[in-house]
């Protein structure tokens, strides 16, 4: 990852953790123990289904439509059926079905 890179996420990656550790360090009486645990849990799913989801999408596109390329085609229906492609097996993923 390049400086530029990181510098373009930061404030986003700082966000998340501040996140995190308000709903951490906040006290029992506001969150009980067991919405940490569950907060914790929604946020490893989540990251381990929509990566899975990426992971589907980006390797049945390659496998479905290899000869359709962003940076060449210039026919904007075919970058739509792309984006959509992504959108519904992330999104199915994600959901769980």
């Amino acid at each position: 990852m390049s400086l530029y890179e990181l510098k373009r996420v930061a404030l986003d990656i700082i966000a998340l953790i501040a996140v995190f550790l308000i709903a951490f360090f906040m006290p029992d009486a506001l969150m009980p123990e067991l919405a940490k645990i569950g907060l914790l849990s929604i946020f490893m799913s989540k990251l381990i289904f929509v990566s899975a989801g990426v992971l589907h999408a980006h390797i049945s596109r390659k496998l479905l439509f290899p000869y359709i390329d962003f940076s060449k085609d210039e026919d904007w229906t075919n970058n739509v059926l792309i984006i959509c492609w992504y959108a519904v097996i992330i999104s199915a993923w994600a959901r769980g079905g």
